[in-house]
């Protein structure tokens, strides 16, 4: 029994170390925040060569350039003109661009390769096919559509050639988006994700742009996902039976959740462009593996999307009966991730007599708005051949320091010193019951023999501690009102103490003996004043009294 509670009494007291002072932040959602062109390198292909008209803007005595499709040097001959000429009268910048691919030959090793977002190169007259791969402030990279140029020996090329963007949000009650939000086990959240589409999405054929989304071990998928496609005036369309939806769960808890479309381009019922904006929503359960205060239990998504409109290949129809598991058949980029957390906290309580030491034999029960699923946990060492704690000699605890079991000439063995020098430990939270989830309102249990006590799995709320069952000999414990606050990944609450771990903590003492109350209000002094002054009162008429008696 001693050794339960020394040991109860030293995790308590770590529970218990350097509170925290809270910092209030504000809670702001994640944006769609275009990143910036920090470098470009371009791909100069030179098909044609000949003498340019500045009046007429074209060339005259036109020859097979260096990465023409013809012999270099040579007149193209006047069926080949004429085709030329055809091919730039096209109407839009594709369909020109299309027919004259056909006398290119391009060849990535043989372009001139130049640099700058902003460039003028000095080459001799003619046409040109140039290609920009740009790359931007978060790494992303992405190739700009081949550009027809006839030039008089100067070419200056500005890159027209943007990414998408992916963000991720929490919606709360008040339908703000949020980073990060608290919750309590047993809550849904509400994940919203967000995507845009680059302003040279209509010089792709089509356009693969696919979602991938992990939620961390302490969050279940609810398998709700709905998609939609929202206008650049704020009118949406339900696209969720087009798209490709799996959540797969992993050997290490997590879950993968992919959504893919194909091909943008072959969406039905609905117009996309450059403006519109992919928005999927869904939710998902905090479960009993939630990472308790730390770190959070986080949640983030990428975007693996086009990123080269000179690719040819045509996307899949979007079937709606079964939509296809999209597959990479043109070159792709992936954004960075977006990343929003979930946190919940516990609260740990040291039941104690009146001078400070543990009590065992108490029961309390946690009723609240967001007691939920709340659970009751045990934090204790388990023998793991893999752990990193040996076990003390005599009951002295445990430790990371190795043992040594030979002396040498600089130190002596210490192997006497630990319990066991083959078995190692791992100090683990274990669950040992849990809250009424048919009731979801209120959860009991009974402290250890150390006097220890946890709820685990609280979120922001107003909560209540009733002692339901009192150690015998001890008066039973007056009710205890908390409220628990949250800012930004932070909790905090006036009535009980925050500890350095941003978990929560109370010592509830339990007194013995007289049944007058020893604290709050105005406690036993008034029975003392009152004592007194009945004393004083018989002592004045006694001597009144006794001076009547002498009188007479």
């Amino acid at each position: 029994m001693k050794r339960i509670k020394k040991l109860a009494a030293l995790m308590m007291a770590a529970i218990m170390a350097l509170a925290m002072s809270i910092t209030a932040f504000a809670t702001e959602g994640n944006e769609n925040t275009k990143p910036s062109q920090t470098s470009a390198v371009y791909n100069i292909y030179q098909i044609f060569t000949g003498e340019y008209s500045q009046e007429k803007a074209t060339l005259s005595n036109v020859k097979w350039g260096k990465n023409g499709s013809g012999t270099e040097g040579e007149a193209i001959s006047k069926e080949e003109l004429k085709e030329l000429e055809d091919a730039y009268s096209k109407t839009s910048d594709v369909e020109k661009l299309n027919a004259i691919k056909k006398f290119a030959s391009i060849v990535e090793e043989n372009a001139f390769i130049r640099g700058g977002i902003d460039t003028e190169y000095n080459v001799p007259s003619g046409y040109y096919l140039v290609e920009g791969v740009v790359t931007y402030s978060n790494n992303q990279q992405a190739s700009t559509l081949y550009v027809v140029r006839v030039v008089d020996n100067q070419l200056k090329f500005t890159p027209k050639v943007d990414v998408p963007t992916v963000s991720k949000n929490i919606i709360e009650e008040n339908e703000e988006r949020v980073n990060n939000n608290e919750a309590s086990i047993g809550d849904n959240i509400t994940y919203e994700i967000t995507g845009t589409l680059p302003s040279n999405y209509d010089d792709y054929q089509s356009y693969y742009y696919v979602f991938s989304d992990n939620l961390s071990a302490g969050l279940t998928f609810n398998d709700d996902i709905k998609v939609e496609v929202i206008d650049e005036e704020g009118s949406s369309v339900d696209i969720t039976n087009q798209i490709y939806t799996k959540g797969e769960k992993q050997e290490d808890g997590t879950t993968i959740i992919t959504v893919g479309i194909q091909d943008v381009k072959k969406l039905s019922d609905v117009v996309v462009t450059k403006d519109s904006l992919i928005v999927v929503t869904y939710t998902a359960e905090l479960n009993e593996q939630a990472v308790i205060a730390g770190e959070g239990n986080p949640n983030t998504v990428k975007l693996t999307y086009s990123n080269d409109p000179n690719s040819e290949k045509d996307g899949k129809p979007n079937d709606p009966e079964n939509p296809p598991s999209p597959s990479e058949n043109h070159p792709v980029g992936e954004t960075p991730e977006s990343k929003v957390v979930t946190y919940t906290t516990e609260l740990a309580i040291l039941k104690t007599d009146g001078d400070h030491k543990s009590l065992s034999g108490a029961g309390f029960e946690l009723t609240g708005e967001n007691v939920k699923v709340s659970l009751v946990t045990k934090t204790e060492f388990v023998e793991d051949e893999n752990g990193e704690y040996w076990k003390l000699a005599d009951d002295k605890g445990y430790t990371k320091v190795a043992p040594i079991l030979e002396d040498t000439e600089d130190v002596k063995s210490n192997a006497a010193d630990y319990a066991d020098t083959t078995k190692k430990y791992t100090l683990v939270k274990r669950v040992i019951s849990k809250g009424d989830q048919a009731e979801q309102t209120k959860v009991q249990a009974m402290v250890d023999d150390g006097g220890l006590l946890i709820f685990t799995g609280l979120g922001a709320g107003t909560y209540t501690i009733h002692e339901y069952k009192t150690p015998d000999g001890y008066n039973t414990a007056a009710d205890i009102k908390f409220t628990i606050k949250y800012e930004n990944g932070k909790f905090s609450s006036q009535e009980v103490s925050l500890g350095s771990d941003n978990t929560l903590w109370t010592e509830i003492v339990n007194k013995s003996g007289s049944l007058l109350p020893s604290t709050g209000g105005i406690g036993t002094t008034i029975f003392y004043v009152v004592g007194a002054i009945l004393v004083i009162g018989a002592g004045i008429i006694l001597v009144a009294k006794k001076r009547m008696s002498s009188e007479a």
